[in-house]
């Protein structure tokens, strides 16, 4: 399904959320400067600004407060799984090496980079501040919350722009420690060894430190394992699928969260009152970023791909998920440059509108970054890889009892491990599309052809991630041409 439209889109530099109008107050300069903590408020302000510069918030096209991070954490990540397609055709992995492709690695390097920074300030500073400065334990909860979400980062710009899904390649993250000076740009690459190693040891301080309780906007205790348990199925080298399962076991059975008895009301009743988010945004009064870039004054820009759309067929999420809607197609003639309308049913992306109702609101604009339900997924997928096949598929048959489904016969009828990863992608797939980009990384983890009969640009996997931007390479003399992925130029 492709359809062509004039395209009509604004993209702005992003620079820097969550619940309430507490992370509106951030530094005046916009940054997170590390000499501003002096006592528990400015720490505290501080650590709102990495939460601020996380949801990208600023102000949209319409002069509105906005997190305005939907394309960076929901849209292209699937676009680059093949979950989600652009109305005029192929987006990203199909056009690599193009305009939209080089433009966008650089709008995901920035401002990722820009959270750590924020991070690593917070971090510097609460090294150095005294401790009676701060009630009770807040000192070392502020320092686990800044890791948690340095780690958090890092994790993603590995997927996005490193090796991932290969521990002995020299293809991992800048990994910056200190904040961003003259004497810190010169940043050598580091492996994607020496870079899992370094975002495991950001999770386990924050898994020490970060509060256990707490709003699901800001990092806790529990948000450092799940982001843990993430990082250790992405390397899945030795004991890590064991350790993977054993503590998501712990953030189900012993964390605050539970699961929805409809999953779907998740995104359409009851958004971050949801028992079952671990981790979410929280969008500005009023916005409508999320809309927009969906249904662009009411015309869908991106649509369900084809092979998403075959995984709903016959699952009780479709009419939630991938509704048929009547709408109105622009069609463009190339060769006589005119266009003309006709009238189409056609899936689009329901997922974040209840009801079908394509106009913003507070669910419409809420996303979500980590869901207990990714738990027992990524537990099931453990469970299959170490062999434990009955306790995958009964961890599997749980998420998609909640997901309206009495009939597990596809479940038990997989026997071998193959067949049962099978069931935990799609079921992956189903759940995690356009949502904190965990498409595109499972797509790095699970088997290639598996992974290829979903989305064929997966055979070229050096092309499933973004090339560093040509602006390291010219500012960061740490790093030389020889450390630019592979199949790209660093000019």
């Amino acid at each position: 399904m492709k359809i062509n439209k004039i395209f009509i889109a604004g993209i702005m530099m992003l620079s820097l959320v969550a619940c309430g109008d507490d992370l509106d107050i951030v530094p005046s300069q916009q940054k997170v400067d590390a000499n501003l903590i002096v006592d528990q408020k400015s720490a505290e302000t501080a650590i709102n600004g990495v939460y601020y510069s996380y949801a990208m918030c600023g102000t949209d096209r319409y002069d509105v407060k906005s997190t305005k991070c939907s394309m960076y954490y929901e849209i292209l990540p699937g676009d680059i799984a093949g979950t989600c397609t652009y109305y005029q055709g192929p987006y990203i992995l199909e056009t690599h090496g193009g305009s939209y492709y080089t433009m966008y690695n650089s709008y995901f390097w920035t401002p990722l980079y820009n959270t750590i920074n924020a991070a690593n300030n917070v971090i510097a500073k609460m090294g150095e501040s005294e401790d009676s400065w701060f009630e009770g334990n807040r000192k070392n909860e502020i320092i686990g919350e800044a890791y948690c979400m340095r780690a958090l980062v890092n994790l993603q710009l590995l997927v996005l722009f490193g090796y991932s899904w290969d521990n002995s390649s020299p293809y991992g993250n800048i990994l910056r420690t200190d904040p961003s000076s003259v004497s810190t740009l010169k940043t050598q690459r580091s492996s994607v060894a020496d870079t899992y190693d370094a975002i495991i040891s950001d999770l386990d301080i924050a898994i020490e430190k970060a509060p256990a309780n707490g709003k699901n906007c800001f990092a806790t205790s529990w948000l450092a394992k799940g982001l843990k348990v993430r990082a250790l199925m992405q390397r899945g080298q030795g004991n890590d699928y064991a350790e993977a399962a054993a503590l998501a076991q712990d953030v189900i059975q012993n964390g605050p969260y539970a699961l929805e008895e409809n999953v779907v009301d998740v995104f359409h009743k009851n958004g971050l009152n949801s028992q079952e988010v671990i981790f979410g945004i929280q969008p500005k009064e009023n916005q409508v970023d999320v809309t927009e870039q969906y249904f662009y004054r009411g015309s869908a820009q991106w649509y369900p791909s084809d092979a998403l759309t075959a995984l709903y067929e016959n699952d009780p999420r479709k009419s939630a998920m991938v509704p048929v809607i009547e709408t109105q197609s622009i069609v463009i003639d190339y060769e006589t440059y005119s266009y003309y309308f006709v009238t189409v049913q056609i899936p689009v992306i329901g997922k974040h509108f209840p009801n079908a109702v394509f106009s913003s609101s507070t669910l419409a604009e809420t996303q979500y970054q980590m869901r207990l339900t990714e738990m027992y997924l990524l537990r099931a997928e453990a469970l299959a890889r170490t062999g434990d096949l009955n306790g995958a598929k009964t961890s599997l048959k749980t998420v998609l009892a909640h997901a309206g489904y009495t009939d597990f016969s596809f479940v038990d009828a997989a026997s071998s491990q193959y067949d049962v990863l099978q069931q935990i992608f799609n079921e992956e797939v189903r759940q995690f599309f356009c949502e904190s980009g965990q498409d595109a990384a499972m797509m790095l983890r699970f088997p290639s052809d598996m992974v290829c009969a979903f989305n064929p640009q997966y055979a070229d996997i050096t092309m499933s991630i973004f090339p560093i931007p040509t602006d390291e390479f010219r500012y960061n003399a740490g790093i030389s041409p020889s450390d630019q992925n592979p199949g790209y130029s660093a000019e």
